[in-house]
């Protein structure tokens, strides 16, 4: 008899650790990205007048309104680079989702925009040296584990322009630690960005305050076939001090923060802080 979800996890035999979210597959790409064009929520990406208000920040405040070449690491469908190519700026995205590049090329070439965009992984691609403006948003970060980000964050000195800035937007430490302190809980959905088709789709956190660390593991259980997907997303916490020593470890000269952006922005804009490094 099946009475907990490890039971379940036993009985399709799968690991407790749980498969990593699938972003670079077509399909489920393709379901993300009508969330990230969804203007009601923010799932994938900040709803339009938040992402004005943001690139409004960064052309007038960060960049103050000089052209400039700008690499936005995660772009997803481009939503910021598009409006700030309109500004005049020069932009290169990259994403692994197939959908999102596919959407971003698409709407930059029907608007003549500025802007490239590479489907590949940000972790792994050269970025080349010659950006004025580095941009990881909407807490990606956090999401990368401690060494990557470490690198990652190198890797973003050693490809800007002397002088050039590099705006990472993380979680806060209580952000992070909220995700694992989340109560369980289920839903039925008709289809989403899991399944075209209806499921039912579990949810289980934890928080370990040692390694300040929290693990949301996601449980699909499909109507079709009544099998049991099991994906699993690590987020990784840092105070403000971890945050300025990593920029400040990675070279950079100075770090400013801006606790207070987004408030009100979008659903849980208190859990982020925009942190801008100076080369």
């Amino acid at each position: 008899m099946i009475k907990t979800i490890k039971d379940l996890i036993v009985r399709q035999g799968l690991t407790e650790s749980g498969l990593a979210i699938p972003w670079s597959d077509s399909d489920f790409s393709r379901r993300v990205l009508g969330e990230h064009l969804n203007p009601e929520n923010d799932i994938a990406s900040r709803r339009p007048k938040a992402i004005d208000r943001q690139v409004r920040f960064i052309h007038h405040q960060l960049l103050g309104g000089k052209k400039s070449s700008i690499l936005d690491l995660g772009c997803g469908p481009g939503l910021h680079l598009h409006r700030l190519a309109v500004l005049g700026h020069r932009c290169t995205g990259i994403d692994i989702a197939p959908a999102a590049i596919k959407y971003a090329q698409t709407i930059a070439r029907s608007k003549s925009l500025n802007c490239h965009f590479i489907r590949d992984n940000y972790l792994t691609v050269e970025f080349g040296n010659h950006f004025d403006f580095i941009m990881l948003t909407f807490g990606d970060f956090n999401a990368i584990n401690r060494n990557e980000g470490k690198l990652l964050v190198k890797k973003a000195f050693e490809s800007l322009n002397p002088g050039g800035l590099f705006l990472l937007e993380g979680l806060n430490l209580d952000g992070t630690q909220e995700i694992g302190e989340r109560e369980a809980t289920w839903l039925t959905a008709e289809k989403g960005i899991f399944s075209d088709h209806p499921y039912l789709y579990l949810e289980e956190c934890s928080w370990n305050e040692g390694t300040r660390q929290s693990t949301a593991n996601y449980y699909i259980i499909d109507s079709q076939s009544a099998t049991l997907s099991h994906y699993q997303q690590k987020y990784f916490g840092y105070s403000d001090n971890d945050y300025n020593d990593l920029l400040i470890d990675a070279g950079f000269d100075s770090v400013e923060f801006y606790p207070e952006f987004g408030q009100g922005s979008h659903d849980f804009a208190e859990d982020l802080i925009m942190i801008v490094a100076r080369k």
